[in-house]
C-alpha cells in the first residue's frame, strides 16, 4: 500500500494534476471567503463551505479519473495485480493518494479562519466541525469516482461518470422532495431498481435467460405487493434517496454538530464504494 501511495502522489505533482486541484480549490475559497467574510464582515466561516461543495462536480473527477481507468487502459493493470501489493492496498493506497492531496488544500485553506480569529472573535468548535464534516463530504465522493474510473479504461468517461454521480448526490434531496410524493413514481421507481438489480445479476452471470427471469420475478414481487399492499408505496423513492442524501448529514457538521450517526454514515458510505473498487478490480484479476 505505501508504495501505491507513494506512486500516486509522484503523479499528482509530476504533473500539474495536483497543483491544479490545490490551487482552484484554495482560489475558489478565498473568493467567497472575501465577499461572505471580509466584504460582508461576517466571522460564520461554515458559510464558505456550503458555498463551496458544488466545486466537487469538477474536483472529484480532476482527481479520480485517472487512477484505475489509465492503468486499464495502459495494461498496466495486470502487472499492478501481480506485484506483493493485495488488491485492498492497490485501493486504498490510491485514494489515501487522492484525499491526502485533497487535505493539503483543504490545510491551506484553514489560515482564513485564523485570520478571521487574529481580527474578532469566531466560533471555533463550529468552524472545526466544518472541516471534519467537509473532509468526510470530500472523502465520499473521491470514493464514488475512485469506483468509477474502475469501471473504464476511459478517463473521460470516467470524468463523466463522476461528475454525474456527485451531481446526483448533491441533488438527491430536491430530487426526492420534488418527485417521490407520487405513487406512481414510486412504481416507476421500485421497477427501475429491479431493472439497476437485474443488470448487475447479469454483469456476474454474464446469462441472459437467468437474467430475464430475475427482472421477471422481481417486477412480479413489485406487482403482488402493489395490489396486496398499496401503501407500501407511499414515499418508497424518498425514503431509498434520504440513504444518499449526503448533504443533510453535512448540514450536522456546519452547524456545529459533531453528530456520531452522521460520522457513522459517511465513513459507511465511504468503505461501501471502496469495496465496490475491490470487487471491481479483483474481477479484472480473474478476468
Amino acid at each position: 500500500m505505501k508504495a501505491i501511495y507513494k506512486r500516486e502522489m509522484r503523479m499528482y505533482f509530476h504533473s500539474m494534476t495536483g497543483y491544479v486541484f490545490i490551487g482552484f480549490f484554495v482560489l475558489v475559497t478565498a473568493l467567497y471567503f472575501s465577499m461572505m467574510n471580509i466584504l460582508m464582515m461576517s466571522p460564520q466561516f461554515e458559510y464558505v463551505f456550503s458555498s463551496v461543495i458544488m466545486t466537487f462536480l469538477l474536483l472529484a473527477p480532476m482527481l479520480t479519473m485517472r487512477l484505475l481507468s489509465e492503468e486499464t487502459k495502459q495494461k498496466t493493470d495486470q502487472l499492478l495485480l501481480t506485484t506483493p501489493v493485495s488488491i485492498v492496498g492497490i485501493v486504498l493506497g490510491k485514494y489515501a493518494a487522492a484525499m491526502t492531496v485533497f487535505l493539503i488544500a483543504l490545510g491551506i485553506t484553514a489560515l482564513f479562519p485564523v485570520i478571521l480569529l487574529v481580527y474578532g472573535t469566531i466560533a471555533v468548535a463550529q468552524i472545526f466541525c466544518s472541516y471534519i464534516g467537509f473532509f468526510l463530504l470530500g472523502g465520499i465522493f473521491l470514493a464514488v469516482g475512485l469506483w468509477i474510473s474502475s469501471l473504464t479504461d476511459n478517463m473521460i468517461v470516467a470524468a463523466v461518470g463522476t461528475f454525474v454521480a456527485v451531481f446526483l448526490l448533491l441533488m438527491t434531496e430536491s430530487i426526492v422532495s420534488s418527485a417521490s410524493g407520487s405513487v406512481a413514481f414510486s412504481l416507476l421507481f421500485a421497477v427501475v431498481l429491479a431493472a439497476l438489480f437485474a443488470l448487475y445479476f447479469y454483469n456476474n452471470t454474464k446469462s441472459k435467460p437467468y437474467t430475464l427471469v430475475t427482472f421477471g420475478v422481481l417486477l412480479a414481487v413489485i406487482a403482488v405487493l402493489y395490489f396486496v399492499r398499496p401503501t407500501w408505496f407511499d414515499g418508497l423513492a424518498g425514503r431509498f434517496g434520504m440513504l444518499f442524501a449526503v448533504l443533510t448529514r453535512y448540514s450536522y457538521f456546519a452547524m456545529g454538530i459533531l453528530d456520531v450517526s452522521a460520522v457513522v454514515y459517511m465513513l459507511s458510505f465511504i468503505g461501501l464504494f471502496l469495496y465496490f473498487t475491490v470487487r471491481v478490480v479483483e474481477k479484472k484479476r480473474w478476468a
